[in-house]
């Protein structure tokens, strides 16, 4: 009959055998040592000072002290203090404390276990960092996924059996849908929008034949409309918009608009016509003076409009909404780059943008502001 097991090498109770409880035992203690092997480390050639009977090391390379002529070895601390060692075969797996990892002995040394997968195939689900179910069997959670090429370039392909199903990105806010790019229920590439996650808006669609774009919901496009001309500066620094006779946006500018804080509102003030709708966004170019008496100028561009649906051909029937101003821009005799942010105010309907300029300074004679400026808005769709 052998002597001890075939794997463990477990010391089997021979016939006739005097004292077999400790044969049992010493097959009990390797049996303790070795199921469920979980390990303190794997990286210490010295063996530990002190520690609890139990604790398990996987002996590093080189080992010195008690465990020399030990490397790879399992060595368990016994009860009286002594150290046990076990001889590993290839295959067997431990879990590493101090890593927080499975490692596997090779047959020469114990390495981390991850690598040796070299392929998972066909998995039912797999989840990394949450639980993937029957719908999403990769489910993933963290701040990043990065997909790379191997050598050259990158395809993330996704599939659809038919026309009349969906292969798309869907982008959500709290589990609920806001936006969706790729082929949702045809073959032309879309992107949706959705501020419910229940009803969509098409935003673009390109056919899947020719190519030709479509904008379904409407389009708006970046407008930018010329300012330019000369503002008069008269000695009592009044506010100048849009001449009214020459009905034009560029010439010589002497519409007067009051000396208040803020101009007068009056019919007769020219602007650039928007729809409802529309989006300003800003107002851009250059100034320039050409007296030294005019130090600087305020500026005001604001929206004017009456009432909807109704001539608004008096002064009394006007109203008027502030977008944005500048106070005392700097001049000099040559050209100064100058940009008012117009906060993306939207027309509330169709109306004006008006741009009133007033110098600043002492004026002794009428002066001029020249205006090469530009405003960017976006068409009302």
């Amino acid at each position: 009959m052998p002597q001890t097991s075939l794997t463990l090498d477990l010391p089997y109770i021979q016939p006739a055998q005097a004292q077999k409880h400790v044969t049992h035992n010493e097959a009990i203690a390797t049996l303790d040592a070795l199921v469920q092997l979980s390990v303190q480390s794997r990286d210490m050639a010295t063996p530990p000072v002190g520690g609890t009977a139990g604790d398990r090391y996987l002996v590093a390379a080189a080992a010195t002290g008690d465990w020399a002529g030990h490397d790879h070895a399992i060595a368990q601390l016994s009860q009286n203090g002594d150290w046990l060692f076990f001889a590993p075969r290839t295959g067997w797996t431990a879990y590493v404390q101090d890593i927080n990892a499975q490692a596997v002995f090779d047959g020469t040394a114990w390495v981390d276990l991850s690598p040796q997968i070299d392929e998972i195939q066909n998995a039912q689900a797999i989840g990394v960092g949450t639980t993937a179910d029957a719908v999403n069997r990769l489910a993933i959670a963290s701040e990043a996924s990065l997909l790379t090429h191997a050598g050259g370039g990158h395809q993330l392909k996704i599939n659809k059996a038919a026309t009349g199903e969906t292969a798309s990105l869907l982008f959500q806010n709290n589990w609920s849908a806001r936006a969706e790019v790729g082929l949702a229920g045809t073959d032309a590439l879309q992107i949706k929008t959705s501020d419910n996650g229940g009803g969509w808006n098409v935003a673009l669609q390109c056919d899947p034949v020719t190519g030709q774009v479509q904008f379904p919901s409407g389009a708006s496009t970046m407008q930018n409309s010329v300012i330019a001309g000369r503002f008069h500066c008269h000695t009592d620094n009044r506010w100048i918009t849009f001449d009214a006779g020459a009905g034009t946006q560029s010439g010589d500018h002497d519409t007067a608009a009051g000396t208040g804080i803020a101009p007068d509102v009056s019919a007769d003030h020219l602007g650039i016509f928007v729809q409802q709708g529309a989006v300003l966004d800003r107002l851009s170019g250059l100034l320039r003076t050409t007296a030294a008496e005019v130090s600087a100028c305020d500026i005001q561009v604001c929206f004017q409009t009456g009432p909807a649906g109704a001539p608004w051909s008096s002064s009394g029937v006007v109203t008027r909404s502030l977008v944005a101003d500048a106070t005392a821009l700097s001049l000099d005799s040559g050209f100064q780059s100058a940009t008012l942010d117009l906060g993306q105010f939207v027309a509330p309907q169709d109306g004006l943008v008006i741009l009133f300029v007033r110098p600043v300074g002492t004026l002794t004679q009428t002066q001029h502001i020249v205006s090469a400026m530009s405003l960017g808005y976006l068409a009302a769709p």
